[in-house]
């Protein structure tokens, strides 16, 4: 049974890895210089922060933000719509 459930969510499985190790990645390059950052500023950190570091928080923040929507429309609205036509709701 296990197996074939790995078998069944090989493709889902790589896709979550794959973007694991690419935040892995962003992390690994830019927390070291973050952490440096936060160690030796007093009040003002935003304004010592690079812009390419700037640009991935902000790239951070809208996949935080936009993700859920997205996945509700292409998974969720399927699921409700599948739920009024059967009229099992």
């Amino acid at each position: 049974m296990i197996w074939l459930t790995w078998r069944q969510f090989r493709t889902q499985a790589a896709v979550v890895f794959a973007a694991v190790a690419a935040l892995a990645a962003a992390l690994a390059v830019t927390g070291p210089q973050l952490a440096d950052l936060y160690r030796t500023a007093g009040s003002s950190l935003v304004d010592q922060i690079a812009s390419s570091d700037r640009t991935l928080y902000y790239t951070g923040l809208l996949a935080v933000l936009a993700v859920p929507a997205v996945i509700g429309m292409f998974w969720g609205a399927p699921l409700v719509s599948r739920e009024l036509e059967t009229g099992t709701h």
